[in-house]
């Protein structure tokens, strides 16, 4: 049964399963939460690398509206006048915030020439290069949109702080940009607030409309800029782009002190380093932008995906726990139950198998601890079989209660008594020191009387009997399967010697019964090895003493056991089974051995072969034998079939049918050991046999014995009388001989004429020469 402890541990089944489901929602829904996660990180890089793709776009964007301008300004040559340029900058929708502006080359002897152009070309608004001050060259600025730039400052100056990256562009072949800068303003302070980049791009004129006015020695002809702030480059990026995202940038091109621009003053955003970062390469410059969203993750989760898995699983976890709360109370109920089964027989109300053989156990250990004896007592119903066959089952079930209270009733109190299944029960005594083995025979013998009594069952008498058999612990056995399988020895024993009996078991029966175990177990390899033989025995006419047939006869000499008698293996073959193919193999072996005789030309006369009970009881023995004769090409004459008494009582009309075919057919039939069983003489007389053989336990003591005389010429006489011929066998002397001849015996068979023989030296046998001979003449 299920110790205590774990059956406790059982009735918390519930709560296990609840806490696995659980478990199972906690982990879908975390691993959800990681897939948001992930997710949202991964929208974050999208995000980020989409916003700094629209600054890109947007400085591309910058870039491509001043190379129009530079256009404009290459191909009208002295035709571009402010408000042309300010229409031509409005016809591609510049972008908002950002500052054209065109600075043109003027040499320094050109200063007044180029002022007076100007200032006509400016409808009398006034232009003048500024700051004051003769210089050999002048960068001053001549067309500008909006109007945020100062006309006629001169970019070349040194009072402008960007001087430098003047110089820079001047030399540049291609778009620049700026360091970031302040608001640009030309009276020499500037914003304190450096948010604003500029676009420079230089205009170099071809050779062929180079001149000393329009350019310096190698063709520079002026700068075409763009201000721009960060604010209006912002403005590029759409808000779908930027509304869910915090940004720094910075121009890195400055390693030392980088300037950042950002939209979050929180700077715990960035001390986090939950941001992305993404880099530009424009105009010669390398800009980091950093990305960050206004929203935690936390704050981003769709909680409901990722929580709805635990609260399904723990919907879940709640059923199944209570529908195992529910089928753990069953178990558990059934479990009582099969317990109460398990220890208590149904039918009986004694002891059920199983709690029987835990008792045996239980008493081992305390015989061997108080240095007693045990005495294990298997009881066997006799004929109980038949009483179940002729009224049923339900009947005899009620029989077996019967029996059970009368056994309780008839045993000594300290008895312990269970019911082994079937009609078997087991009873443990437990002996006293001075207990001897003679109370327990007393016992026995009570028992066998007081069970043997009638008993009155649904209106019938019934009467039954029992067979005892008896192990000893520790003498016989020291545990408990040994004592119950030395016990079933004993009472099997019982049975054989006539029911209604008892039988202690000794050593001797059990080296008996292992001895038949393995006669057992090496006959089912011999006969798959075919190490059996089948010598063969001459029957003699006793009046002419010439071979009139031969009877087949096993002989096993085996490895291990060594030769074996017949008498030994042939009950055992009989009681196990293996008597059906052994018979088989002996009729397969006489074919063949008759098949090489007759073409070796020796005559051979009929040969007798023995028939178990089993083997006629088999529906397919006759088809069997016949289908042998057909393939052997045996004339059925030659086969003589020997069948004791046993079968004839057992099943009389099935095997009076089988003998009656088998006669038809043209083999003779003989009925052995006559004398020895019933000796029914309505055998004799209703069935076709030919042959009677008298049991050799008669011939033996002929002489000596005056009864066996008279039984053997009695048996002789009344088979005569019957149109029977008579066999002896086991004829030993000459004196048996004459006897047996006297009283008008017809067949003798025994040593005085020969022993069995091998099939190899029959061709060598005097009376098979003797035979072949008479046969030639």
């Amino acid at each position: 049964m299920i110790p205590l402890k774990s059956r406790i541990k059982s009735n918390k089944a519930h709560y296990i399963v609840f806490c696995i489901v659980f478990f199972f929602g906690i982990a879908t829904s975390l691993a959800l939460y990681f897939e948001e996660e992930h997710r949202i990180l991964s929208k974050r890089v999208v995000l980020g690398a989409l916003f700094t793709e629209k600054l890109q776009d947007g400085l591309k964007q910058y870039a491509a509206e001043q190379a129009s301008v530079v256009a404009l300004i290459q191909t009208s040559e002295w035709d571009v006048s402010p408000g042309r340029f300010s229409r031509f900058v409005q016809s591609f929708n510049g972008s908002p915030g950002v500052n054209f502006y065109f600075a043109q080359y003027v040499p320094g002897h050109q200063k007044r020439e180029f002022e007076t152009r100007q200032y006509a070309s400016m409808n009398d608004t006034g232009f003048r290069i500024s700051p004051e001050g003769e210089r050999h060259e002048y960068l001053p600025i001549t067309l500008r949109f909006p109007d945020k730039i100062t006309y006629g400052y001169d970019l070349l100056s040194a009072e402008y702080l960007n001087h430098d990256s003047i110089s820079s562009a001047r030399n540049s072949l291609g778009l620049t940009l700026s360091n970031p800068i302040s608001i640009p303003s030309f009276d020499g302070e500037q914003s304190s607030k450096v948010n604003t980049f500029v676009l420079r791009t230089p205009i170099f004129l071809p050779v062929d409309i180079r001149s000393e006015q329009m350019a310096d020695s190698v063709g520079f002809h002026g700068i075409v800029g763009a201000y721009f702030t960060v604010d209006s480059l912002l403005k590029t990026v759409g808000p779908s782009e930027s509304r869910d995202l915090f940004y720094r940038m910075a121009d890195i091109a400055t390693k030392k002190s980088p300037v950042w621009f950002s939209d979050s003053a929180d700077t715990k955003v960035w001390e986090k380093e939950h941001y992305n970062t993404q880099y530009i390469l424009f105009a010669g410059r390398e800009w980091r932008i950093d990305t960050s969203p206004t929203q935690s993750i936390m704050a981003q989760i769709n909680w409901w995906v990722v929580m709805a898995p635990l609260f399904i699983f723990c919907l879940l976890a709640l059923v199944l726990s209570l529908y195992t709360r529910k089928l753990s109370s069953t178990y558990y109920s059934a479990l009582s139950l099969v317990k109460k089964r398990l220890e208590v027989d149904e039918l009986t109300g004694l002891l059920s198998r199983y709690q029987i053989q835990k008792e045996l156990n239980d008493q081992i250990l305390l015989c061997e601890k108080e240095g007693k004896q045990l005495a294990t007592l298997v009881l066997d119903l006799d004929h109980f079989k038949t009483i179940n066959d002729a009224f049923g089952h339900e009947l005899g079930d009620k029989l077996l209660t019967k029996v059970s209270k009368r056994l309780v009733s008839v045993l000594p109190e300290k008895a312990i008594v269970g019911h082994l299944g079937g009609d078997a029960f087991l009873v443990l005594l437990v002996l006293d020191d001075s207990q001897d083995q003679t109370p327990l025979d007393a016992l026995a013998k009570d028992v066998i009387q007081k069970l043997s009594q009638s008993y009155f069952v649904d209106g019938l008498t019934l009467d039954i009997g029992c067979s005892i058999g008896v192990a000893l612990y520790p003498e016989f056995g020291l545990d408990g399967v040994t004592l119950i399988k030395n016990a079933d020895m004993a009472v099997y024993q019982a049975k054989t010697s006539g029911r209604a009996t008892y039988h202690f078991y000794d050593g001797e029966m059990g080296r008996r019964f292992a001895r038949n175990v393995r006669i057992e177990t090496r006959l089912r390899q011999a006969i798959s090895k075919e190490n059996l033989e089948l010598h063969f025995q001459p029957k003699v006419d006793l009046v002419t003493e010439r071979c009139v047939g031969m009877e087949a006869l096993l002989r096993w000499n085996d490895e291990e056991l060594g030769s074996v008698s017949p008498a030994e293996f042939v009950p055992i073959a009989e009681q196990t089974g293996i008597i059906i193919p052994l018979g088989d193999w002996v009729f397969e072996q006489a074919f063949k051995h008759i098949l090489e005789w007759q073409e070796l030309g020796i005559i051979v006369p009929p040969i007798a072969v023995n028939c178990s009970a089993a083997q006629l009881k088999r529906v397919d023995f006759l088809p069997k034998l016949l289908a042998l004769l057909d393939k052997y090409k045996i004339d059925p004459s030659l086969l003589e079939i020997e069948v004791t008494e046993s079968i004839l009582i057992e099943d009389a009309v099935g095997c009076a049918e089988l003998l009656r075919q088998i006669s038809r057919l043209g083999m003779k039939l003989a009925i052995d050991d006559f004398g020895t069983g019933y000796s029914s003489l309505s055998y004799l007389k209703d069935l076709p046999f030919h042959y009677v053989k008298i049991d050799q336990v008669f011939i033996r003591n002929i002489i000596e014995d005056t009864k066996h005389e008279a039984l053997t010429h009695a048996i002789i006489s009344m088979s005569h009388d019957l149109g029977l011929k008579v066999i002896a066998e086991g004829i030993t002397n000459a004196d048996q001989l004459q006897m047996l001849k006297a009283f008008g015996c017809d067949i003798g068979q025994g040593y005085l004429f020969s022993k069995a023989l091998g099939a190899n030296t029959m061709s060598r046998d005097p009376m098979i020469v003797a035979l072949n001979e008479q046969g030639l003449e």
